[in-house]
């Protein structure tokens, strides 16, 4: 089977995605992964063969513009952010696609931020889809967008999750009108974001069903596989290989350590952030290492806090007490998955709604990074380090152990549980 893996934005995107991506080509399958050039270092370290998209995700984020969208932590701030950004490349990213997406291509697998592109192209070309997403984003009555509330609405809560779809196809429409035109297809007349999905054709939620079983009131065409997440070797091939020295000498030379991993989280005030922390390890009486993560926090390292750039998860979560992080679902994974109770310090889109499924799980605490100090730190430390939060999220862990969201993901995949989309061919073209 030829396979076009498609997606685009952080490496928490898409990283996942490469895992999938890997594990086909090694079970004899043609795939090609369609990425931003940001993730460039991903694709090829896992050895795939790579079509790059003309564009850096992950360097829009880390401009100052992105840092202080994000720092208002509004998600119609974000989305109109984003939907601006992906005007300025928008001919070249269909471009890319289309080129991708061949009517050669048995299977597209794609990300949510490309599912109405790529499934013009499926619909248009007669190309079976798979949409892989790492949250639940289709509407439910049981609970609210994962943008927009981290507590129930009630009966508002299905309407909850139309909001921010309207406003994302909003920035989209004119580019995805352009698209099907370009593909002999009607233009859209209403959102391609009815159900989070873009459709009613099977889609996997690339998630732990331990985190969050599905609705009941969810179709049958949706399948929750568990996180995609890298084994040991692909792990090592993106030089994820233990930790370096002088940290393994650190971390054995007191008791376990809080990690604090800052991801893309928009650090505007590094000093009195640096601050907070130091603060707030004081007063609890505790150690920690801070990844700096795109932050490029300047700090000196003492027997209290070290800090480092980048590390790898896999070989240093397991060596600490507890994890306090900004709620993206690849860290969110990787401390859960390691037994750790979680603080999750939420900026936007789905990092608010695993902040909320650790508290509401009894396995971790959350407020909004815009509300990062001293005392709110100090709090959440105080929580997620008592014993029977520990104890809880030792055995969420030993679950979620037992789940493989690759091979199940892979399986669904090669079961044929796709399907095409019904094509919708414009009057002028019939």
């Amino acid at each position: 089977m030829k396979v076009a893996v498609m997606a685009y934005g952080t490496r928490g995107d898409v990283q996942p995605l490469v895992c999938l991506a890997r594990v086909l080509a090694d079970r004899g399958h043609e795939v090609e992964l369609v990425a931003d050039r940001g993730t460039a270092d991903v694709a090829r370290a896992a050895r795939l063969s790579y079509r790059e998209l003309p564009f850096n995700m992950q360097s829009m984020f880390r401009s100052e513009r992105a840092k202080r969208m994000l720092a208002r932590g509004r998600i119609n701030s974000a989305i109109r952010w984003l939907g601006a950004e992906e005007r300025r490349y928008e001919a070249a990213l269909c471009q890319g696609l289309l080129e991708a997406g061949t009517e050669s291509v048995d299977l597209i697998v794609c990300n949510h931020l490309l599912d109405p592109r790529c499934r013009a192209i499926a619909e248009a070309r007669r190309i079976a889809i798979m949409p892989v997403h790492l949250s639940p984003l289709v509407p439910s009555r049981t609970f609210p967008s994962t943008f927009l509330a981290q507590r129930s609405l009630g009966p508002l809560n299905r309407v909850s999750h139309q909001l921010p779809f309207q406003m994302l196809w909003r920035t989209q429409r004119d580019g995805l009108a352009a698209l099907r035109r370009e593909l002999g297809l009607a233009p859209p007349t209403r959102s391609v974001w009815p159900y989070g999905i873009g459709g009613r054709y099977p889609a996997m939620l690339g998630y732990s069903p331990t985190l969050f079983p599905a609705p009941d009131d969810w179709p049958d065409w949706l399948h929750t596989v568990g996180f995609l997440r890298p084994w040991p070797e692909l792990r090592a091939s993106f030089g994820e290989v233990g930790v370096p020295t002088e940290l393994d000498e650190w971390l054995a030379a007191g008791p376990p350590p809080v990690f604090l991993g800052f991801g893309s989280m928009p650090v505007l005030d590094k000093e009195a952030t640096l601050g907070t922390i130091r603060n707030a390890l004081r007063t609890v009486g505790i150690r920690g290492v801070l990844a700096m993560g795109w932050s490029e926090l300047i700090a000196a390292t003492d027997d209290s806090l070290y800090v480092v750039s980048e590390v790898d998860h896999e070989s240093l979560l397991p060596r600490c007490a507890a994890a306090v992080h900004h709620g993206g679902a690849g860290t969110t994974a990787a401390s859960l998955g390691a037994g750790l109770p979680t603080l999750i310090c939420s900026v936007f889109h789905d990092q608010p709604f695993w902040g909320a499924r650790c508290r509401k799980l009894g396995i971790g605490d959350t407020f909004p990074f815009t509300r990062l100090d001293t005392r709110r730190l100090v709090e959440g430390l105080r929580n997620v380090l008592r014993p029977e939060v520990a104890a809880r999220a030792k055995e969420i862990a030993r679950r979620m152990a037992e789940e493989d969201g690759v091979a199940a993901a892979v399986a669904r995949i090669e079961e044929g549980n796709v399907e095409v989309p019904e094509q919708r061919r414009s009057g002028s073209l019939e």
